[in-house]
């Protein structure tokens, strides 16, 4: 998976490779200036980047001008606990911001430090801080904010606090306030008392809702007591209005849109305060319909003409000349408050000094629901959806970066999911100056960027993706992997919608990850697959100068993109229905202020024996009720250490089985060895259909992982806690021994991320630089040598450059877990009840160098004696029965490729002794020598004897003067091939190989020929006949 060039317009999802990618320039004269020229490796370079030598350049002046001068100056290395949580909270709104100057923040978080700066109380209701209002102000640890709770009689101690106090009082509140206020606002004395209402309160679902238009709401502003201003905003026009209420003076009730934009992060200037008229704005009133509603979500995202009042004291003559002639709607929530705003729009018309000579607008109420977020997508705007944990910061930092550009607009909008445990955020690019539509959790994007696996398994993260996107997955899975983590469903979307799916392999412990993610986002950002200079030189002024080399050179090694369309889809089991993921659900806040350091908690940790008791004797806290263990006084050179169950760090439903037969089918003297394997099920609850695989969760050898230990330098029973997969806020605790040969793959294949991360951490200059030469695109062929030639396993690496030596907690993050390797069952369940019978190939072969290669599985499963327990797993295969008993059936199996094919013969002769009356089978068999691998030929010619086969091709190409395959065969049989192939109904036949990918070919020509012969077709039409097979599953191939 090598790293690809990514250049795209994002708008149209098609990539082409540019100067400066489509997201970057944004339109031609308003880009952000982040583009650099590239430099083209030398041919004795390298290098992964194109910056030179330096590991840290210092960034030059034209690069520093680019960031903003409200960028952080702070001096701390990432590897410091606050490093990034600086660099955010630097440039953010707070108490000692000054007027003019530029802070990244939301409209919220600014007016929280206008208010504690411009007042000598602020009070924060808690039903306010529970929805994001006013929480930003208690966090600060002013003098001057007081908590407080809402509760009945709220009001009268508000009122009582303002008879007694001197200055202007701020109030951070909420519509659930509201109703404990309203009757007190009358006995609140003075005239410097501000009210900052959140429109933002939990549903009936407990997702977070826009409020403004609830019942009752607008009704209540419309009524207050007489001295009492109401002032609608949203989006940046809080901020401003917030500045002249303050600076007016009176009391004020400031209706903040508190649920979608005024939550965006994006630049501000800190405001002064002024005393400008706060009135009415008007958009697309040209015709002549016109819509009046208060500044909030309706009045942003409606349709047509809209007249936004900021106000519910509007300047009479203004509003009468701008509705004048029109037909006048004025909406509400409910008929109640529709009526009470259109009383107010109705006495600001007959206010008018031209109200007696004019005849006055059509103006009637109208009920509308605007909680319900618009589901478009953002209008001259580039998005990108972020699926995190709670504590990444990776979409606050880059939507910093961003900000810093004076031509590109930026924000960013978090969404937290306490269902989903993470928080979605959506970061839109667009040029300076628009005005887009504010971001929802139902905004649709171009990009979305997992990094999340909890959130993966039950969230919907392809909902809001446009056709023609950008999936990143920066996920700890390998590239054979994805197309199973990835649910049918998700699968089929990819493919339809034409999504690219890109990996991101990075160290989640790194002290420097969010640097790396920023390098792989820009990367695809400007479609190079190296780092530009300049853009390189922004990232580290930045970062303050501490962007590594090796941080980008991970990056660059890391990304890659995967064939999606080459994935099978997996056929959903008849009866079952795939569960369905939801989409994102907003019922909780982000909930971090900075980021909070866990990397310490997560990481592998070695432990004394006294921590491990505390392990086992206290399981609820530290592991799963149902952790298995494994007897330390077994004897690991023996054919199994003795278990009583094993639990794989999987999330697939496992079985324990027992081995009841292991037995060699081939000659000890031949050269294969393959083997039948049957395993007990009784009692497990396993079930499996014709066809289905079964997942065998294998070990590595016990004696070569001793044998690591020894070299390596680790005591196998030491102790090491790691956390659980399974269950998130625990931790598992095995020996050193136990989890290198259950749990890491030691003796798999390294991907390039692998030499990435061991470059970093070689002592030897040589070392180091090799390592980082094959991690890079220039380093492909030695990269793909030693992974298809010499095949070297992660041990080998360890071996080979013994400077790089991470520790066993190092080894756990950089080594993936062992993965199950699946095999067709060779049995029906219902001819042989709770068994499971497997027909095995042991894999061998000897490397380019000579030294001896296994496949991990197959080792283990050939040393398995009666006795041993293992756990395995059912996965669907595309092998089904046809629906009809009567359809014929033609099988062409290679060597181990006949094991599905065994339980069809089962079935049907089970079904025979049952009185069921069933088609014919055609049995194609091909291996190298019949007297040493005609597997089951017993069984095979019983079956011929008995009518259950109605006619075997048997191919041994070893045997005679001349190689005979099993597609001679076939073509031996054409015309009852064709006959068959092209029957209907009960005599339609189903088609099925199973073996290796080099027959395919061969055996499609002999099917084309037997139609083209036989049925007289022309070859065009026979190919598209096969090709219809296929969409009718009636050409089945499971080949590898």
């Amino acid at each position: 998976m090598a790293p690809t060039v990514l250049a795209t317009e994002i708008t149209s999802g098609s990539f082409q490779t540019a100067g400066k990618s489509q997201i970057a320039a944004v339109n031609k004269n308003n880009g952000v200036s982040l583009d650099g020229s590239s430099t083209p490796y030398s041919a004795t370079s390298t290098a992964v980047s194109d910056y030179g030598d330096n590991s840290k350049a210092s960034p030059t002046a034209t690069a520093e001008s680019l960031v903003d001068a409200n960028l952080p100056s702070a001096r701390l290395s990432p590897t410091d606990s606050q490093f990034y949580v600086n660099l955010l909270a630097s440039s953010a709104p707070g108490p000692a911001s000054k007027a003019g100057s530029t802070v990244y923040g939301s409209a919220i978080e600014v007016i929280e430090a206008l208010a504690v700066q411009e007042s000598a109380a602020v009070w924060v209701y808690d039903d306010a801080v529970q929805v994001g209002f006013g929480a930003k102000a208690v966090g600060w640890g002013s003098d001057k904010v007081y908590p407080v709770q809402n509760r009945s009689g709220a009001g009268m101690e508000l009122a009582g606090y303002s008879a007694k106090s001197q200055g202007k009082l701020s109030v951070f509140a909420s519509t659930t306030t509201l109703p404990n206020l309203v009757s007190s606002l009358g006995s609140i004395k003075g005239d410097n008392v501000v009210i900052h209402l959140a429109t933002t309160a939990p549903a009936d679902s407990l997702v977070l809702a826009d409020t403004l238009f609830a019942a009752g709401v607008l009704k209540s502003l419309t009524n207050l007591p007489e001295g009492w201003e109401v002032v609608f905003s949203s989006g940046a026009e809080a901020v401003s209005n917030a500045a002249k209420i303050y600076g007016a003076g009176g009391k004020y009730i400031h209706v903040v849109e508190s649920t979608y934009s005024g939550r965006e992060v994006t630049s501000y200037t800190f405001p002064s305060t002024s005393s400008a008229e706060i009135g009415f704005s008007s958009r697309n009133v040209e015709g002549k319909d016109v819509t009046v509603a208060p500044a909030g979500l309706y009045a942003q995202t409606a349709s047509g003409g809209v007249i936004t009042l900021h106000s519910l004291s509007p300047a009479p003559d203004a509003l009468a000349a701008a509705l004048a002639g029109k037909s006048v709607s004025v909406v509400g929530g409910t008929k109640a408050d529709a009526d009470a705003l259109k009383a107010v729009v109705l006495s600001a018309l007959y206010s008018a000094s031209s109200s007696s000579s004019q005849v006055l607008p059509s103006v009637k109420s109208v009920v509308v629901d605007a909680a319900v977020p618009s589901t478009q997508g953002v209008a001259d705007s580039k998005t990108i959806s972020f699926f995190t944990s709670p504590t990444s910061p990776l979409p606050a930092l880059l939507s910093h970066l961003f900000l810093s550009s004076p031509s590109l607009q930026a924000r960013l909008a978090a969404f937290g999911s306490a269902s989903s445990r993470g928080v979605k955020s959506i970061l839109a690019l667009s040029p300076s100056g628009t005005k887009p539509a504010p971001l929802t959790p139902a905004t649709k994007a171009q990009v979305a960027w997992v990094s999340d696996a909890n959130v993966l398994k039950s969230t919907d993260v392809l909902s809001t993706l446009v056709p023609g996107g950008i999936l990143i997955l920066e996920l700890p899975w390998q590239e054979e992997e994805v197309a199973v983590k990835l649910s049918r469903t998700e699968i089929q979307t990819i493919q339809k919608n034409n999504i690219r799916v890109f990996l991101l392999d990075l160290d989640p412990a790194s002290p420097t990850l969010p640097i790396k993610e920023a390098a792989a986002f820009l990367l695809l950002y400007t479609g190079k697959q190296v780092l530009p200079q300049g853009v390189r030189k922004v990232l580290d002024a930045f970062y303050n100068g501490e962007v590594g080399r090796e941080d980008i050179e991970e990056a660059q090694a890391g990304l890659g993109e995967l064939v999606a369309s080459e994935w099978a889809v997996p056929e959903l089991e008849e009866g079952k229905k795939e569960k369905v993921k939801a989409e994102w659900e907003w019922d909780a806040l982000p909930g971090q202020e900075g980021v909070i350091d866990l990397h310490t908690d997560e990481a592998p940790q070695l432990l004394s024996k006294e921590l491990a008791a505390r392990h086992l004797l206290f399981r609820e806290a530290f592991a799963v009720p149902e952790t298995k263990s494994l007897d330390l006084d077994a004897d690991v050179n023996g054919p199994t250490p003795v278990i009583s169950t094993l639990r794989p760090s999987t999330h697939d439903e496992t079985f324990l089985v027992t081995v009841t037969e292991n037995r060699r089918l081939t000659p000890q003297t031949y050269d294969r060895n393959v083997f039948h394997l049957e395993l007990d099920s009784a009692g497990t609850g396993l079930k499996y259909e014709i066809g289905e695989a079964i997942g065998i969760h294998g070990w590595n050898d016990g004696p070569e992982v001793l044998s690591f230990c020894e070299w390596y330098g680790l005591d196998p029973d030491a102790l090491v806690t790691f956390p659980n997969p399974l269950k998130a806020g625990t931790m598992e605790t095995r020996t050193i021994f136990q989890l290198l040969q259950q749990n890491v793959d030691l003796f798999g294949r390294p991907g390039k991320a692998y030499y990435a991360a061991l470059a970093k951490l070689a002592t030897k200059k040589s070392d180091a630089m090799t390592l980082k030469f094959i991690s890079a695109p220039e380093g492909a062929e030695l990269f793909k040598k030693m992974a298809e030639k010499e095949t070297v396993t992660f041990a080998d690496v360890l071996y080979r450059f013994r400077t790089a030596r991470p520790g066993i907690e190092g080894l756990v993050g950089l080594i993936p877990e062992i993965k199950p390797r699946h095999y067709s069952i060779a049995s029906s369940q219902k001819a042989v009840g709770d068994k499971v019978e497997l027909l095995i190939v042991t894999v061998d072969w000897l490397s380019s160098t000579g030294s001896p290669r296994y496949g991990q599985c197959t080792r283990y499963l050939a040393a398995l004696a009666p006795g041993a327990q293992v756990t395995v797993s059912i996965k669907p295969s595309v092998m089904k029965l046809p629906p009809s008993d009567k359809q014929p059936i033609i099988m062409a199996g290679l060597g181990t490729g006949a094991a599905p094919f065994r339980a069809f013969m089962q079935h049907r002769a089970w079904q025979r002794t049952q009185g069921i009356d069933v088609g014919p089978l055609l049995y194609y068999f091909g291996s190298r020598y019949r007297s040493q691998e005609y597997l089951y030929g017993e069984e095979i010619e019983a079956y011929i004897a008995s009518g259950v086969i109605a006619h075997a091709g048997l191919a041994f190409s070893r045997d005679g003067k001349d190689k005979v395959y099993i597609q001679h065969k076939m073509m031996q049989d054409k015309k009852l091939l064709a006959d068959l192939m092209s029957g209907k109904g009960d005599e339609a036949a189903y088609f099925y190989l199973c073996g290796p990918t080099w027959p395919v070919p061969d055996v499609y020509e002999a099917l084309v020929g037997s139609l083209v012969e036989e049925k007289g077709m022309e070859r065009k039409r026979a190919e598209e006949f096969i090709e219809e097979l296929k969409e009718e599953e009636r050409y089945v191939l499971e080949v590898y």
